[in-house]
């Protein structure tokens, strides 16, 4: 599996089932903007405020062949294998597909997330073990603080006003490199940074 990020904004998504595991699916495509339709005839009472708001699109009525045919990602949440497979047989092969019970017929698995500012880390097994992906994802968000958050967003700044500058490729390459240094978590290294970055740009 090639693990990639994937813009869900205003991207139609149907999740078919309105348990435990529907739901937390539906906050994830929720949180990333996906324009999200359930199918399920009933919906635990989370999902019903959901619906009630219009936050979701709530289908009252069991699965039905061609409800696939437009979605953008098809999400199959029953307790129902038999449910489950007439989803995925529904599914066209250009569509993105995840069947919670059987991995084999997914093209996408959810992967555990774990969220810093604008640094992102997924951990993913293929499917094969969910809860050894979080255990695995916690043990390395541990490594990054609020001071690493605000370290990412200097990093995208300078990297921006670098790639603008009138220099040598050769010496954006070597600012660029630099940039990542772990020093410069440290403000008074950034301060220090950003005035070596002006003076090359005076010297060139």
């Amino acid at each position: 599996m090639l693990p990639i990020s994937v813009n869900l904004q205003h991207k139609k998504c149907i999740v078919i089932g309105g348990g435990k595991v529907a739901t937390r699916r539906i906050k994830t495509l929720l949180a990333e903007g996906a324009n999200v339709t359930v199918i399920s005839p009933e919906l635990l009472p989370e999902l019903m405020i959901l619906a009630e708001n219009e936050h979701i699109t709530w289908l009252e009525r069991p699965f039905d062949d061609g409800d696939c045919l437009d979605a953008f990602l098809v999400i199959a949440a029953t307790n129902r294998k038999a449910v489950n497979e007439r989803v995925a047989v529904d599914c066209r092969p250009h569509q993105l597909v995840n069947i919670v019970d059987d991995p084999e017929k997914s093209n996408v698995y959810f992967p555990a997330v774990g969220r810093k500012g604008l640094l992102s880390i997924a951990v993913s097994t293929d499917g094969a073990s969910p809860i050894l992906a979080k255990n695995i994802r916690d043990r390395v968000m541990e490594q990054f603080d609020d001071e690493f958050e605000q370290y990412i967003i200097f990093v995208k700044e300078t990297r921006a006003l670098i790639l603008s500058m009138k220099l040598e490729e050769r010496k954006k390459r070597t600012l660029l490199h630099e940039l990542i240094d772990h020093r410069l978590l440290s403000k008074a290294e950034q301060i220090q940074f950003l005035s070596r970055i002006h003076e090359s740009q005076i010297t060139y």
